[in-house]
């Protein structure tokens, strides 16, 4: 069964890092800053859950968020744009 939601989409940025130039062409809902090492990947599911159809921001420790990505069985690291629905996680385009 597929999910009749629309995904959240997550821009996930380095702590620190410049921020890429398509940045400026998206419409963020919210943006949220980790600095100290924690579960990406749990803060990420949260947020999707309440941010359904909408874009949010999350910059973390680049470590953390490759860790993250190699959970839900993606590779690379940021920046990157993932889409979250209840069938998992899926780079976007």
């Amino acid at each position: 069964m597929t999910d009749l939601q629309c995904p959240a989409t997550a821009i996930l940025l380095g702590l620190g890092a410049e921020p890429p130039p398509w940045l400026g062409r998206r419409r963020i809902a919210d943006r949220f800053e980790l600095a100290d090492p924690c579960d990406v990947a749990g803060v990420v599911e949260e947020t999707a859950d309440r941010f359904r159809g909408e874009t949010f921001l999350i910059t973390a420790p680049a470590e953390a968020i490759a860790l993250a990505l190699r959970r839900r069985g993606l590779q690379g690291g940021p920046p990157l744009v993932v889409d979250v629905d209840s069938e998992g996680w899926r780079l976007a385009p």
